[in-house]
């Protein structure tokens, strides 16, 4: 029996590994679908520093968003290359990746394109103003050389190549009508009526700008060489002369900058006692930072909350994980889980009317179980049955202790259950009534009736009008609207944008961590 097993085991793990290969093979060579696609563009372009808009823009245009063709050959015209449409003549690039590999044909891509606007930036081909790369129509040039520094990208020349658009227009137009972002055209009457303009034409940025929502870097801010490169310059001056040459994943801690010279941001790196130099931002991803350390997620190295999530990672708020996923809509379960680790051990700096030491085994056995009784009738009820056996009733009373009061209770996730549980026992949940939907997601003004339950309102601004601050509570009943005053007037919580609470919105992990750190200074407040 022990020799049939195993010779089944040997056979049912062959055909797993010919039906994983099979599969892998049928379906390697696949379009992801285009959201999944823009997902990788935007990460691609945080990391180099250019512009989310115009690189997705330039997939669209080459390639339709498309690597493979239907056959699962991938894309390939001419010299062109997958998705970003890629030359490899000059084997700049690992050709099978380019192929194959849609994030490093994306790499590449992005690679290119900042070829491309170094010969604009130090002036192979024209150049717009000052050249920042955080100003999207600062671009111009660069897009007309991704499609080849020709005469026919000229606008002036339209009618000679029976063209509508020139390439530029066609990244302009994708990211107005696809993305809504308008890039506003350059002044024409600084080119040619013919052929290309010259390399010395600095065409003036335009009156109107767009950013391009490049993230910066700060000092002190721990950094490692990354790119589709293998060799990396450090220079003795922002756009200087070489000084060192860096390996990929060299770590280096950010001491100067950054300072814009030649389209480029600049940032001073020390590496080591011997290594010191500046670099340009494109190169370099964000690990970490002095104060925090190493980043524990892998996703919070260009998000505005990072530090806000180390600091309650290191204040045991935030469990260590491969993601923090900072933009995903919290549930109610995550949220009242944070709130339960912030305000453990700082109960007595909740509101008085929570509960006090003596009555809080009272209201849990009259909430939970009800056994201060000698009525045997109640006992019955609260068993659910009649029953005359008392040690069967006292099992129940057992079970009904230990049950969460809320009738989808079976909803929460174990891993939350003791936190949701701390919660309640605190008397942060009793007004809510029946159900708790612990895994719907979770709304602003639902958020700021939480953190009102715990604070007293602030007597300070009790006279304050809060509609003179937000001017779309107009919707909230009255309660509703004393909630999110509470919330802010604690220092709490805020407006989403300018004069608006936003209270049907979604509170996102992100926004939750912040809303947890300014719960934990509050109370800390109250200690000193």
């Amino acid at each position: 029996m022990k020799i049939l097993k195993t010779k089944t085991l040997k056979i049912l793990m062959l055909m797993f590994i010919f039906v994983f290969t099979f599969n892998y093979v049928v379906f390697a060579n696949y379009n992801p679908p285009r959201e999944e696609i823009e997902k990788m563009i935007n990460e691609v372009a945080l990391k180099r520093g250019v512009p989310s808009v115009i690189l997705k823009s330039i997939a669209r245009v080459e390639s339709v968003y498309e690597h493979f063709n239907r056959d699962g050959n991938p894309k390939i015209s001419g010299s062109s290359i997958g998705l970003m449409q890629v030359s490899n003549r000059n084997g700049g690039y690992d050709s099978y990746k380019l192929k194959y590999d849609i994030m490093y044909n994306i790499e590449a891509g992005a690679d290119v394109l900042l070829n491309k606007w170094s010969m604009s930036s130090y002036q192979s081909v024209s150049c717009v103003g000052n050249m920042d790369p955080n100003i999207l129509e600062n671009w111009y040039f660069a897009l007309w050389a991704y499609n080849g520094w020709a005469q026919s990208n000229n606008p002036n020349m339209l009618s000679s190549y029976a063209k509508k658009y020139t390439y530029q227009q066609l990244i302009y137009d994708i990211a107005e009508e696809e993305y809504g972002q308008k890039i506003n055209n350059i002044d024409f009457s600084y080119l040619p009526q013919s052929g290309k303009p010259s390399r010395s034409l600095v065409v003036p940025t335009p009156s109107y700008t767009n950013s391009g929502n490049i993230v910066l870097y700060e000092v002190g801010d721990y950094v490692r060489t990354d790119g589709v490169r293998s060799k990396y310059q450090l220079r003795d001056v922002p756009a200087g002369k070489y000084i060192y040459e860096l390996k990929e994943n060299q770590l280096g801690t950010i001491t100067e900058g950054p300072i814009l010279k030649n389209g480029y941001y600049w940032y001073k790196v020390y590496i080591d006692e011997n290594r010191e130099g500046w670099i340009e931002r494109n190169w370099l991803l964000r690990t970490g930072d002095i104060e925090h350390g190493g980043y524990v997620f892998n996703d919070i190295s260009f998000h505005w909350a990072r530090k806000i999530i180390m600091e309650l990672f290191h204040k045991g708020v935030i469990n260590e994980a491969e993601s923090f996923n900072p933009d995903k809509i919290a549930t109610k379960e995550e949220f009242l889980v944070f709130l339960s680790k912030v305000i453990d051990d700082k109960e007595e700096y909740l509101p008085e009317y929570k509960y006090t030491d003596d009555s809080k085994e009272e209201n849990d056995t009259e909430q939970l179980a009800e056994t201060d009784t000698d009525n045997e009738n109640n006992k019955e009820q609260i068993a659910g049955k009649n029953t005359d056996n008392e040690n069967n009733n006292n099992e129940m009373v057992s079970i009904e202790e230990n049950a969460l009061p809320f009738a989808d209770a079976s909803e929460i996730n174990p891993w939350a259950e003791d936190y949701i549980r701390h919660v309640n026992e605190l008397g942060l949940l009793n007004e809510c009534e029946g159900e708790l939907n612990p895994r719907d997601q979770l709304t602003r003004k639902e958020a700021a009736k939480l953190i009102r339950n715990i604070f007293n309102d602030n007597e300070e601004f009790k006279a304050l009008d809060i509609h003179s601050i937000f001017s779309d509570l107009g919707g909230l009943n009255q309660e509703e609207i004393e909630n999110v005053k509470a919330a802010y007037i604690n220092g709490i919580m805020a407006g989403k944008y300018s004069n608006n609470f936003c209270p049907d919105e979604y509170l996102t992990r992100a926004e939750t961590a912040a809303v947890m750190l300014k719960i934990i200074e509050k109370l800390e407040d109250k200690n000193n």
